[in-house]
């Protein structure tokens, strides 16, 4: 049976290896029994498995990229102490193919050709692995050129891992003395990940970044301002449309940790600028010292600005147009007015808002009560802020994507967006959020377009916004659009998993299956769960009828729609019927509907499909039944023509299909 997985390949081989049989074959011989003694000891310690040997040679895989680097830099050790030769060892992370015990793929093939050109006694790695094991501090690379590598597309990138001293080909920065907290660690892993799509966001802007502040205090009680006060920094600069802001916040995890701010800043390539802050808070006063570098990391700019918190937006919005003057860059019609005229707000509601969103993203039905109760006390301490309903809004569309949406989600979130612009018709993120509620809930898809628009020309560093408009536009088969929306969203937010996750989705779509799993394995880069990537795995391999795999893939990610689909498509309608009895066990809700229709409708159960597909409070997901059902059957039906009308939608066209 195949099984596709990614994996970190180690080759390894003996250097001189021709020369040595030539002059003594006897001592070569034994000599290579040493080095596999030594190899499969210290791979069998570091959780790999040892797959094959190649005369001299060795292959071995490993789940983790850093337990391949830590089994290298052993087994070099060991090779230095116990054999009178020298080793090379390729490291690359990629995508492998594993059939009736042998191993294959382009993770192999770029592992093979990295080793071939690793220096006598060291470890070379791939761009993927460095990715992978940046910021640990234990682990130092050094950069050794693009490679143009035998039967590998395009340049790799190439590292050298350094068992000594860090690298002293790094410059000195004056900020080596700067610690800060894990996020850096991440945004480092980000950069690279950004630099490996090729992808060139509004060429004609300044591609700006802005590293999470520190605090003066480390252990202080106000550590949930850094998220907020970065992103409300964030906001106002991309209110510039000649800037782009890349936005790592809504990832970023604040976790106890150090390491030296030049971890970060070697891969920030594509950036033009970077702006790196600290925050002081006393009492109700805030403090904020800025830098702003460009990407060779040359301080440009330095200033202190202080405040009330109750000021932070017009304050945000000052240092936004401070630094599009240092830039020399021209704001826009209106732009000037819409960055620097927000009205002060009470530091209590302030509070109730970085609650409320903390709550919104642990995604689950308590917290979400508790979002709402944080928010409509907001509202009712000043129930004329713009901004808290804009953000309530925002907060409701999010919740209406779960499994289990509040019932009146939509409704609410609609309302919201409208009072929002009605107190400020210039909201970016009260017309995204309208915007949302027309594609998936009012079906009003004119109206939503004009909504996508208006926020992108009000706040086009909106990286949600671009999703949800992706998503439309595949609603409406604009699929290069989609492609093209997404990738900005991914562009501006490179951390957030769906950005890639459903980027992937998109190309399977599409039929460029190479391009989805180089989007898989960004995916498996950003989390590292394996889930997430096996998640994606199984919708391609039931694009590709490789339903074994789709089943064995979606078992272990619990993803009924996708197993069912595989054991029917498969024939195996035994287990297709004992699932679908599970799915039907369970309480029904929107979601529960959704997914009930779908496996109804691959077995030709017409009646089931349209009572789910027109259960009275639908799922937001409901429009794409017109994208997510292939079987003919259903499609002809009158009833799914009156589906469509109902939902304001056309008939759908035969010529992409995306299985949900």
């Amino acid at each position: 049976m195949q099984e596709r997985q990614l994996a970190a390949i180690m080759f390894a081989d003996i250097v001189g290896y021709t020369s040595l049989m030539g002059q003594d074959e006897s001592n070569a011989l034994e000599l290579v029994r040493k080095s596999r003694e030594i190899q499969k000891s210290l791979i069998e310690k570091h959780h790999g498995k040892w797959l094959k040997e190649m005369g001299d040679g060795s292959l071995a895989q490993f789940k983790s990229a850093l337990d391949a680097v830590y089994c290298a830099i052993d087994i070099q050790e060991a090779a230095g102490k116990e054999l009178k030769a020298q080793l090379r060892i390729g490291i690359h992370l990629g995508d492998i193919t594993i059939e009736d015990e042998e191993i294959y793929g382009d993770g192999v093939n770029v592992a093979s050709r990295i080793e071939s050109v690793a220096d006598p006694g060291s470890v070379f790695i791939s761009d993927a692995v460095y990715g992978a094991i940046k910021g640990v501090s234990d682990v130092h690379a050094q950069f050794r050129g693009e490679r143009k590598l035998k039967n590998v597309k395009g340049p790799v990138r190439i590292y050298k891992i350094l068992t000594g001293e860090v690298p002293d080909t790094l410059p000195e920065r004056s900020f080596k003395k700067y610690l800060i907290p894990a996020i850096i660690i991440v945004l480092a892993v980000i950069i690279g990940i950004w630099r490996l799509t090729g992808f060139d966001f509004r060429k004609s802007s300044k591609t700006i970044l802005v590293l999470p502040f520190e605090l003066s205090e480390t252990d202080s009680s106000n550590q949930y301002l850094v998220q907020s006060i970065t992103e409300e920094l964030i906001r106002n600069l991309g209110k510039v449309s000649a800037l782009t802001v890349i936005n790592p916040i809504t990832s970023l995890q604040f976790q106890a940790s150090v390491t030296p701010l030049t971890d970060a800043i070697d891969r920030l390539d594509k950036t033009d600028y970077f702006i790196k802050g600290s925050l002081d808070v006393e009492g109700s006063r805030i403090t904020i010292e800025l830098d702003l570098f460009d990407h060779k990391e040359n301080k440009l700019w330095s200033n202190s600005y202080s405040d009330d918190l109750a000021r932070l937006p017009e304050l945000t919005g000052r240092i936004a147009v401070d630094i599009s003057e240092e830039l020399k860059v021209k704001l826009g019609s209106g732009e000037h007015a819409r960055i620097t005229g927000l009205r002060p707000i009470d530091p209590e509601i302030y509070e109730l808002w970085v609650k409320a969103l903390n709550e919104v993203y642990k995604w689950n039905a308590e917290s979400y009560t508790k979002a709402r109760i944080y928010l409509n006390e907001a509202i009712d301490k000043s129930p004329a802020d713009a901004r808290t309903w804009a953000m309530l809004a925002e907060a409701l569309v999010t919740m209406g994507h779960s499994d289990s949406p509040p019932t009146g989600v939509w409704q609410e979130a609609q309302a919201a967006a409208l009072r929002a612009l009605q107190l400020d018709s210039l909201n970016a993120e009260a017309w995204a959020a309208l915007a949302h509620s027309k594609t998936y809930f009012e079906w009003d898809y004119e109206g939503a377009e004009y909504g996508y628009h208006k926020a992108n020309e009000l706040n086009p560093s909106n990286a949600m916004n671009h999703y949800h408009y992706a998503w439309h536009l595949y609603l409406h088969d604009r699929l290069d659009e989609a492609i093209e929306e997404h990738l900005i969203a991914q562009e501006l937010d490179p951390l957030q998993p769906g950005h890639t996750y459903y980027l992937a989705s998109l190309y399977i779509s599409k039929g460029e299956l190479d391009k989805a799993r180089s989007e898989m394995e960004r995916v498996y880069r950003i989390t590292s769960d394996s889930l997430v990537y096996l998640s994606m795995m199984g919708r391609l391999y039931l694009e590709t009828e490789q339903y074994d795999s789709a089943i064995y893939a979606f078992k272990k990610v619990q993803n009924n729609i996708g197993l069912g689909k595989a054991y029917f498509r498969k024939g195996d309608i035994e287990s297709g019927m004992k699932l679908m009895q599970k799915v039907n066990s369970y309480p029904i809700n929107p979601w529960r509907a959704w997914v009930r229709a779908q496996l109804y409708a691959e077995i030709d159960s017409l009646d089931r499909f349209f009572e789910y597909a027109n259960y009275e409070q639908p799922h937001a997901f409901f429009p794409w039944f017109r994208k997510a059902i292939s079987n003919p059957k259903v499609i002809q039906d009158p009833r799914f023509k009156q589906l469509m009308d109902k939902m304001n939608l056309p008939m759908p066209e035969r010529d992409d299909w995306l299985y949900f």
